[in-house]
């Protein structure tokens, strides 16, 4: 079966380390979405931060998946909400404890189509918000917009697994766990995934799993690549994710999308 849809993670695939889209990587996806293929992105991004990359919007011809799965979005039709999942309000006092117990950690939640804002600002938070380029008001667990799609806490690597120890078992019937970047530590809605919005992409799109080739490299792209005919990793990927894969591809820092378009769906 021919592959028809190249489903990419962003941060780290896609972008390189500076978060910027190359243009090689570009002129690829134009020229295969130009000669009629599928293209989408799933992105822990909200689609306000992927509306800062203006050139790669009209290659988007498919609802993209956001939020790490929270949300599948239709960028074409006003940012349309297809499918939403969110945090049920049971989880806030976890979240405050969290909170309180490891006071290094930086978090924030997000809110609705497009909001985040902060429990604790540190370097790292600061330097999501200048990556998403849009501001994070500092808010209460008590007095934040509910509901919150999802959970990002961040630090050094080492501190947010003794993090996922003490949440996890207090997790049960609330939520997941998942890396999204080596300081990245997210609580998603339970059962929610890349994964499980790239099924509901395919079945409204009437795609089948077998057409389509998904490409990332964090642990939170797992599922994305299990339910694609073809999972692919990027170089850089984490070492779990690459167990998965089905192929790896160069490193994002050498345009690992346009390699994965010219080896996976090649010029007629």
């Amino acid at each position: 079966m021919k592959n028809r849809l190249l489903v990419s993670d962003m941060d780290h695939t896609l972008l390189d380390e500076d978060a910027r889209l190359s243009r090689e990587n570009l002129e690829a996806i134009r020229t295969f979405v130009g000669r009629g293929g599928l293209f989408t992105v799933a992105t822990g991004r909200a689609p306000a931060a992927i509306r800062v990359f203006p050139e790669l919007l009209p290659c988007i011809n498919l609802p993209a998946i956001t939020g790490n799965g929270g949300q599948v979005v239709d960028l074409a039709d006003g940012d349309k909400v297809l499918r939403s999942w969110v945090l049920p309000l049971e989880i806030r006092p976890l979240v405050a404890g969290v909170l309180e117990r490891f006071p290094e950690m930086g978090a924030v939640a997000y809110h609705g189509l497009d909001s985040f804002f902060s429990f604790r600002v540190t370097p790292l938070v600061e330097g999501l918000v200048e990556k998403e380029r849009r501001p994070a008001p500092l808010c209460t667990v008590e007095a934040s917009p509910q509901p919150w799609n999802k959970v990002l806490m961040t630090e050094d690597h080492a501190y947010l697994e003794e993090v996922r120890r003490w949440l996890d078992p207090r997790l049960s019937g609330l939520g997941r766990t998942v890396f999204s970047e080596d300081t990245y530590l997210e609580i998603l809605p339970l059962g929610v995934s890349k994964g499980t919005a790239l099924a509901y992409l395919l079945e409204r799109e009437g795609i089948d799993p077998a057409e389509v080739v998904a490409i990332g490299d964090a642990p939170n792209d797992r599922e994305l690549l299990e339910r694609s005919g073809t999972g692919v990793a990027v170089a850089n990927a984490a070492p779990e994710l690459k167990a998965v894969a089905g192929a790896v591809v160069c490193s994002n820092a050498h345009h690992a999308v346009r390699a994965c378009l010219e080896r996976f769906f090649p010029a007629p």
